[in-house]
């Protein structure tokens, strides 16, 4: 069987043997703690209110920089380009609706840049993964896709029109739509036929 022994003092091999045989140490035969040292200085009351100063927020290195982005005079092509992704190809269909402004400023940056609707649908279509490979996240993929642009050949004219071939003419429906409707107006409605039916006469 082991004992431990606990003091608040320091003890002769005498004092913790009576103590452990429960017998009374006298007080005069215990030995006194030794004095602790003061701490430095002057004591000082510390403050319990009060804002630091200093702007703390210049002490943090890691803050995202601060990028005032102007909107392009072609974001609604950018906005139209971003709609049309999910007839592209069936991978792109779940891109989440909050991504949609972020992937419109980038798509204009492409247009901006010279290049049109239809080079940015070939340039994503042709960096899909293939084989029947899932995309996971469709809008980081898109992101990631359109985040460099490239340089535009100028001496290599520009088609006349302004969507792929596949999607001339269609138009992104005015409805409520989970993810983006693209429609074929005969006329100049801005509604998809399931939209107009559902519209009170």
């Amino acid at each position: 069987m082991t004992q431990q022994l606990v003091s608040s003092a320091p003890l002769t091999a005498d004092q913790a043997a009576k103590l452990l045989a429960r017998e009374p140490v006298p007080a005069s035969s215990q030995v006194a703690p030794s004095p602790r040292k003061p701490a430095v200085g002057v004591p000082v009351t510390p403050s319990t209110d009060g804002h630091p100063k200093k702007n703390p927020v210049e002490d943090i290195s890691n803050l995202p920089p601060e990028v005032v982005e102007e909107d392009s005079p072609r974001l609604e092509e950018g906005r139209a380009l971003i709609g049309a992704l999910p007839i592209l190809s069936p991978a792109l269909r779940r891109i989440p609706p909050g991504m949609r402004d972020e992937l419109a400023r980038l798509a204009a940056r492409w247009l901006d840049a010279g290049h049109t609707p239809a080079d940015v649908h070939e340039h994503i279509q042709r960096c899909l993964p293939t084989g029947g490979t899932p995309v996971h996240r469709p809008g980081g993929l898109v992101r990631y896709l359109l985040r460099d642009v490239p340089a535009r050949d100028l001496s290599q004219p520009s088609p006349a029109n302004r969507l792929s071939p596949r999607l001339e003419g269609a138009r992104e429906c005015a409805g409520d739509h989970i993810q983006p409707m693209l429609f074929r107006p005969l006329g100049d409605e801005t509604h998809c036929p399931q939209c107009a039916q559902k519209a009170p006469s």
